[in-house]
């Protein structure tokens, strides 16, 4: 619109100033010149009706381009503000993003530390029980070895009282058995001397102590004999005591034994 009004205001005085000099010049003159006053009039007018036509038209046009580049002015503004809105909110979108992967990723860890630790509890847990499992197994396991034992031991005890028993009737025995024998031989040689003396023979002979020393030895063949038997006796009851301790060590290894395989085989 700023480029019309000069153009208007410059062609209304010049159109004023041709239509008043052919109106002074019809005046003065002749008909012919009227007319070609008028006719020149009407050149005027209608080249100034061009003028404000044109002058019009490039108003037009110019209004019509103010208008286009004010349209584009204001669609390129519009569409930096899309522009500049979508990168804002695709900012805030990604922004947005980012804070819900941040928290997907805090409750993963929350949850996959948590997890650890009912983990961690359940395993320790179970380690206790295991542990306590195993006690008790080999608690049992040696309660049981240590009933068998004291068994044993009550067992032995009680053989040693009946060989300690059995060793001293032995004892008495030979004593008794000596006794008798002490005394037989001494009524063997009482007789004896009694009958040499009747005959006439005294101990001194050859032929008496002869006699007399054949008593003697074979009461001490009786006697080492007894001797000998009381021996075998004692020790048939110290091997009989001897043999239930190695079985009774033997019973404990293998029950022992039986017990470690069965511990290995429960918990490994």
């Amino acid at each position: 619109m700023g480029g019309i009004t000069p153009l208007v205001t410059t062609a209304l005085p010049l159109a004023n100033s041709v239509i008043g000099t052919v109106r002074n010049a019809g005046s003065a003159s002749s008909s012919a010149a009227t007319q070609q006053a008028a006719a020149q009039q009407a050149a005027a007018e209608l080249d100034y009706k061009r003028q404000q036509d044109a002058a019009q038209a490039a108003a037009a046009q110019a209004a019509l381009e103010q208008k286009y580049r004010e349209e584009a002015a204001a669609a390129e503004r519009s569409a930096q503000a899309a522009a500049t809105a979508r990168q804002q909110q695709a900012q805030l979108e990604a922004e947005a993003q980012a804070r819900q992967w941040a928290h997907d990723a805090e409750l993963r860890q929350q949850e996959q530390e948590l997890q650890r630790q009912k983990d961690e509890t359940a395993a320790a847990a179970a380690a206790a029980a295991r542990a306590k499992e195993m006690d008790d197994f080999r608690g049992a396991q040696e309660q049981t070895l240590a009933q068998l034992r004291a068994g044993q031991e009550e067992a032995v005890r009680a053989k040693e009282t009946d060989a300690q028993t059995q060793l001293a009737q032995l004892t008495a025995a030979a004593d008794a058995a000596e006794q008798r024998r002490l005394a037989a031989l001494r009524q063997a040689v009482s007789k004896t001397r009694a009958g040499l003396g009747a005959r006439g023979v005294t101990a001194q002979d050859g032929s008496g102590e002869a006699i007399l020393l054949g008593l003697t030895n074979s009461s001490e063949t009786e006697r080492k004999d007894a001797q000998a038997t009381d021996q075998l006796k004692r020790a048939a009851i110290q091997q009989g005591l001897d043999d239930a301790k190695r079985r009774n060590l033997l019973e404990l290894s293998q029950l022992a034994d039986r017990q470690r395989l069965e511990y290995m085989s429960k918990f490994f």
